[in-house]
């Protein structure tokens, strides 16, 4: 099947094209340029009217939604979360596994592995390029809102297990000030499994040498981050400051204007640039769940023990001490990028798209480029979402 698509602005990783077309080749980017159209026969063309055509966004890092959780929902609970964040126009995900009890790691990684036939022939949920491991070998002292008693030593006879199950993890955060936990950056890095550095309290001496034994990534910076702090009149530094000074060390980014407000995301943006940020929703399960403003919505029907409270466009734990995840979905990220954060949109796409698929080795994608797999979006003037494409055939 050939498409092309006309009168586009296409968003490249470096500058628009304006006055362009792109041609697909059956599931593939065959072609794009500026001005007039190539001539041939095409079997479908699109016209995009002058709005955006952008790479399908990346998200690598994100739990669930619509009450479902990618670490406690079935099989038809995940599709269900999975569907609601590729109609916001994450066209490639990586699911990620919260910090649980080994029992639970085996569950759900059980209905991954029954799952991946499905994958391959479903066109209306994302791309599933991985499992994102957030946990379990992290640190109780910073803060955050994951079940800390489930924190643990690096076991390799769980990680065996873990990796026989699920050959497909592609990233694991993990804190490198536990014991053993540098030997494991390095076992991930021999693995080809990005190694990231979150839910620690590691000093910035601890970042350096784990940057030397494969920690190249830092989850949602600023969130469960050691940062600079005193002791007595002492100044130290953290992890924050170790990201600022390592100019190759990759971050995430949650962009949903609340983790981190205005001035937060310039600055990340301003010091380490769009190459090395990924964009992140750190979506939860009340992603896409309509309830009044600071309602308490508990995990599930009836329980009073274990919820969130909705409030300002995030979740948070009942004493509002902290918040428990973003209920963002991927345009909303892009738009907090642009419009909040005044990011221009060429790199505000390419942290949701390029730069996230580069980190994570996803080589397939996440660019408008000649032979990448042509999941592309039509976004308008105001970045809402018009069309949605997956591997070359218009999904929505």
């Amino acid at each position: 099947m050939r498409t092309l698509i006309k009168n586009a602005c296409l968003i490249l990783t470096d500058r628009l094209i304006r006055s362009g077309w792109l041609v697909i080749e059956n599931s593939l980017i065959d072609d794009f340029g500026d001005g007039t159209c190539p001539d041939g026969h095409f079997d479908e063309v699109l016209d995009a009217q002058g709005k955006y055509v952008s790479p399908g966004f990346v998200d690598t890092h994100v739990h669930g939604a619509v009450r479902q959780d990618f670490t406690e929902s079935d099989t038809d609970g995940i599709l269900e979360a999975m569907r609601h964040h590729f109609l916001h126009g994450t066209t490639t995900m990586l699911p990620t596994l919260t910090s649980v009890k080994h029992e639970q790691y085996v569950k759900s990684l059980e209905n991954f592995r029954s799952l991946i036939p499905v994958f391959a022939e479903r066109n209306d949920i994302p791309e599933f390029g991985g499992i994102h491991m957030e946990g379990p070998y992290c640190s109780g002292a910073a803060l955050g809102a994951q079940n800390t008693s489930t924190y643990r030593d690096p076991d390799y006879r769980e990680i065996e297990l873990y990796l026989e199950m699920a050959p497909y993890i592609k990233k694991w955060t993990a804190a490198p000030e536990r014991n053993g936990g540098m030997d494991f950056g390095r076992f991930l890095e021999k693995k080809g499994i990005v190694a990231s550095i979150g839910h620690s309290n590691a000093t910035y001496e601890q970042v350096l040498h784990a940057y030397e034994c494969g920690y190249h990534h830092i989850t949602h910076l600023y969130s469960a981050c050691s940062f600079y702090h005193r002791e007595g009149a002492y100044r130290k530094a953290g992890i924050v400051e170790a990201a600022w000074m390592l100019d190759n060390m990759d971050v995430e980014m949650i962009t949903d204007g609340i983790h981190l407000p205005k001035e937060f995301l310039q600055l990340i943006y301003k010091i380490k640039g769009a190459d090395h940020i990924s964009m992140i929703t750190d979506a939860i399960r009340y992603c896409g769940v309509d309830v009044p403003d600071g309602s308490f919505v508990p995990y599930t029907d009836g329980d009073s023990r274990r919820g969130v409270i909705i409030e300002g466009g995030v979740a948070m734990v009942p004493e509002r001490t902290c918040f428990a995840g973003s209920i963002a979905t991927a345009d909303r990220l892009l738009k907090t990028a642009v419009n909040v954060a005044g990011i221009g949109i060429v790199d505000a796409v390419k942290m949701l798209s390029a730069t996230p698929a580069r980190i994570n080795g996803l080589t397939d994608i996440g660019q408008i480029t000649r032979g990448k797999k042509a999941n592309l979006l039509i976004l308008d003037s105001d970045l809402n979402i018009c069309t949605i494409i997956l591997r070359g055939k218009k999904a929505r």
